[in-house]
């Protein structure tokens, strides 16, 4: 996909009832070999309060250190570096994500964890990494979740014992059956692939989707993709708004990239409109 660049949406929210924000968002994108290349993540803590925000940020904050250093220097030392290296330095970053967060619950002797849903997006492939109930979804002609979700109830639902609608209202739809930070060993679940130019991605906690359905979801980005003025920030904060007025009862984030071939924008302009965009919504605060 020559010259390809992203346009962003994204928001993090602490909603109406949970009195920390526990979710963390990351954005990176870099251009190389006259094309944009990105880093998304979306993680949600639990713990309680200070130790789910601290958990999170953990998340986001060793992802973002790889990418400035560790990715940094891959790319500068090696022109024609390949995705697959990429993927595994991606896993080995998460086992030591998951590390830190563990030996900071026992500092504290608390259970403290993190989902994870993270996107790397390289030339025409992709890889996620996955951990947790945040999901990862693909918006073609038709929306796809790209994620398996780690709780009870989407265990319950694989196994046949309870239908898709009684799994969204459960009064244990919150708890999860895999994270970050509460074990030595994780299993992840990896998946990588071809990019089609059309490919939209959402990245999204569960304080997003659960107030949502996927027909809303896939409904407004459509529109958004059929009108000469969408905005694409602006349809990530008309969903927001949907899920304020159902009662947000957890945080929300939400992350939307669309590909764009040619030069539409210089690299540095769309980054730089996003993030200007991001600055007074980021984190709800």
């Amino acid at each position: 996909m020559d010259n390809r660049s992203f346009l962003m949406g994204a928001l993090c929210n602490i909603g109406k009832v949970k009195k920390s924000n526990q979710d963390s968002i990351l954005v990176k994108v870099g251009h190389y070999d006259h094309e944009e290349f990105g880093l998304f993540v979306v993680a949600d803590g639990l713990g309680g309060l200070a130790h789910g925000e601290r958990a999170s940020f953990m998340v986001t904050e060793e992802c973002k250190k790889w990418w400035e250093e560790e990715l940094s220097a891959m790319l500068c030392s090696d022109m024609h570096i390949h995705i697959d290296v990429i993927q595994k330095q991606l896993g080995f970053l998460i086992q030591r994500i998951n590390k830190k967060i563990f030996e900071y619950a026992g500092s504290i002797n608390a259970r403290v964890g993190s989902t994870l849903s993270m996107l790397f997006l390289f030339k025409d492939m992709y890889v996620i990494k996955h951990i947790g109930d945040s999901r990862i979804y693909r918006i073609g002609g038709t929306m796809e979740q790209m994620t398996e979700d780690h709780s009870w109830v989407a265990q319950q639902v694989r196994e046949g014992k309870m239908t898709q609608k009684t799994a969204k209202t459960h009064a244990k739809r919150n708890i999860l059956t895999r994270c970050l930070g509460v074990s030595e060993d994780i299993d992840l679940f990896e998946t990588m692939g071809y990019v089609n130019k059309e490919d939209l991605f959402l990245l999204c906690s569960d304080g997003f989707y659960n107030d949502l359905d996927e027909r809303e979801i896939s409904d407004a980005i459509h529109r958004y993709l059929q009108s000469d003025e969408g905005d694409i920030q602006e349809t990530v904060v008309g969903l927001f708004r949907r899920v304020v007025d159902r009662g947000a009862r957890d945080n929300i984030s939400a992350i939307i990239i669309q590909q764009h071939e040619g030069k539409k924008e210089k690299p540095e302009s769309l980054l730089l409109r996003f993030m200007k965009k991001i600055f007074n919504r980021n984190r709800g605060r």
